[in-house]
């Protein structure tokens, strides 16, 4: 007994069913919208990501020694 009202009636089940087909055009959009954001994310956000973290490293190290300066 074939579950699915479809495939009693002479269908084509959902498990037998092809996905349509990804034409070209959306291939290249796809691989486009990729690189740009590819170009985006490591051309842009990790650098300044990477600065944010350097210039708070840099006033914690300055908060540590002049804080272990008061105590000497």
């Amino acid at each position: 007994m074939e579950s699915g009202g479809e495939a009693q009636k002479g269908g084509v089940s959902a498990s037998e069913r092809v996905p349509p087909r990804i034409g070209p055009l959306r291939w290249a959009l796809w691989w486009f919208l990729l690189f740009i954001s590819l170009i985006l994310f490591y051309g842009l956000f990790a650098p300044f990501w990477f600065g944010l973290r350097a210039a708070a490293w840099a006033v914690e190290l300055r908060a540590r020694w002049s804080r272990s300066k008061l105590a000497d």
